[in-house]
């Protein structure tokens, strides 16, 4: 059996001041194994340090010679994918097949949805048969049918696979084993996804409320403690001659008494007992990270004037031969509008046509698919440049999100999920009339995705969402516009 084995790691990024891992050791067999935690905890830099991308500063990591990375951003065209599309052997063919693959999509990448690149992302990984496969956030993009395709040609892989994921479904469906990274912690459980969280959950549970006896034990020994200490200097008090009359022989001879039989040193014992447990108490105390509150809020948006925005009817194209088409709509104030439609459909070309043609007045907030990296570092940059005011209130909605500012700081770019979190909360200060939202629970940790979805459930506003997260969706619109498949290049909305 294969076995993938990082011992004693040490990694931090070049001027970074905190560590990513401190004395790392994990052990990975053949089958597949999740690794889950909040954005920016290291996730992807794991997956990096193990395909050999980043070098550890200290330790090892030894099963790892054939890997094959397949990353989470769909930015650049995979290298060697022209070699697979071009090969045809029966191999080659049942992959492209089973990923519904078309062999033009090789000539139309900048063309292609985020979807259908990731799809032949996994193809590609699943073709060169590394020993270890590594998988991050394969599902982003993708519509139930692609998750369904994506699922079982990752099932088929026989190596040992390890998958970063928010999916739920995909985590459950298709791992043995859970590594959980938790505010530089790591936990490592032999079993699923939501089973290991029971697991992880039932523990802090009990250690929370062992640490909660242990602190309301040190309570009642300071306490004592404290007592003792008065009863300590009453006793020398008595055993001082300092304020006696020359004459008083008795009382002189009573001190002398007590410190022959050793009373006056009763108390003082009684005293270093009680500082010998405190001091035994205190370093077995059960220590677990402060939790911190999550959870945002979307003001009520203050200015109101864009409503109705009409989109008058069009056709728009989809690349060389796609195009959708569309009769003219109307979003009204307060209206939750959910678009939805297969991978491809035209739903993201809709919203671009939408912030190019309507007068919005600067009045929104949009989020899109994708953040290329000098994006992210862009919008990083300018958010540091604000006074520390501004900045200091991005940040506190950021650690609401479930991302330590602190380590976030810390580093060069943000992560895909952490860049989601800066931009949701510097709009929040800005009060926007209109969120526009497309695929907002991409890159975004589980922490963050209930409270994102909790903030719009309240929010008084107007919202335009795309997303394939059922759940999310179910809990957030009150309409839904259907991008259709009407021909093999044609698309249309029913709303």
């Amino acid at each position: 059996m294969r076995h993938l084995t990082i011992k004693n790691l040490h990694f931090k990024y070049k001027n970074s001041v905190l560590s990513i891992f401190e004395n790392l050791n994990l052990e990975f067999e053949q089958g597949w194994c999740c690794i889950v935690g909040a954005n920016g905890s290291g996730k992807s830099t794991l997956l990096k340090l193990i395909a050999k991308e980043e070098k550890a500063d200290e330790g090892s990591i030894t099963g790892n010679d054939l890997t094959h990375y397949c990353v989470q951003s769909t930015e650049e065209i995979p290298p060697n994918l022209e070699d697979f599309m071009m090969t045809y052997t029966s191999k080659a063919f049942k992959i492209r097949d089973m990923l519904n693959i078309n062999d033009e999509w090789l000539y139309q990448w900048d063309t292609l949805s985020f979807g259908e690149k990731k799809r032949m992302q996994i193809a590609l990984a699943i073709f060169v048969e590394p020993d270890v496969l590594l998988v991050d956030e394969p599902t982003n993009h993708l519509d139930v049918k692609s998750k369904k395709i994506v699922l079982e040609a990752l099932k088929a892989f026989k190596g040992i696979g390890i998958l970063v994921s928010h999916d739920r479904e995909l985590l459950d469906s298709l791992t043995q084993a859970t590594v959980i990274l938790k505010n530089s912690h790591i936990f490592s459980f032999k079993t699923s996804f939501s089973k290991a969280m029971n697991e992880y959950l039932t523990n802090m549970d009990f250690l929370g409320k062992s640490q909660d006896k242990q602190y309301s034990e040190l309570k009642k020994l300071k306490k004592s403690i404290q007592n003792q200490k008065e009863k300590v200097s009453q006793s020398k008090k008595r055993m001082s001659k300092r304020d006696l009359e020359p004459n008083d022989k008795n009382s002189k001879t009573k001190i002398d008494l007590a410190k022959f039989t050793g009373k006056d040193k009763n108390d003082g014992r009684e005293l270093s007992k009680l500082k010998a447990k405190q001091n035994k108490l205190i370093s077995n105390t059960i220590k677990t990270d402060k939790v911190f509150d999550l959870g945002i809020e979307f003001e009520t948006a203050k200015n109101k004037n864009i409503f109705p925005i009409v989109i008058k009817n069009n056709i728009l194209k989809l690349g060389e031969i796609k195009e959708l088409s569309f009769q003219s709509l109307s979003i009204n104030q307060y209206d939750k509008i959910g678009l939805i439609g297969e991978n491809g459909a035209g739903k993201s070309s809709f919203l671009k046509h939408l912030l190019g043609s309507a007068d919005l007045r600067n009045e929104y907030l949009y989020i899109p698919q994708e953040i290329t990296q000098k994006e992210s570092k862009e919008i990083f940059d300018g958010i540091n440049a604000l006074t520390n005011d501004i900045k200091g209130e991005i940040y506190t909605i950021v650690r609401k999100l479930a991302s330590d500012p602190i380590k976030l700081q810390d580093s060069f770019i943000p992560s895909p999920g952490e860049v989601r979190k800066l931009m949701i909360a510097k709009g929040l200060l800005e009060h926007p009339s209109l969120i526009i939202l497309d695929e907002p629970t991409n890159h975004m940790d589980l922490d963050s995705i209930v409270s994102l979805e909790l903030a719009l459930r309240e929010y008084r506003g107007t919202i335009l969402v795309i997303s394939h997260d059922k759940t999310f969706l179910d809990s957030l619109v009150s309409e839904t516009w259907v991008f259709e498949k009407k021909s093999e290049n044609r698309y249309v909305i029913i709303y």
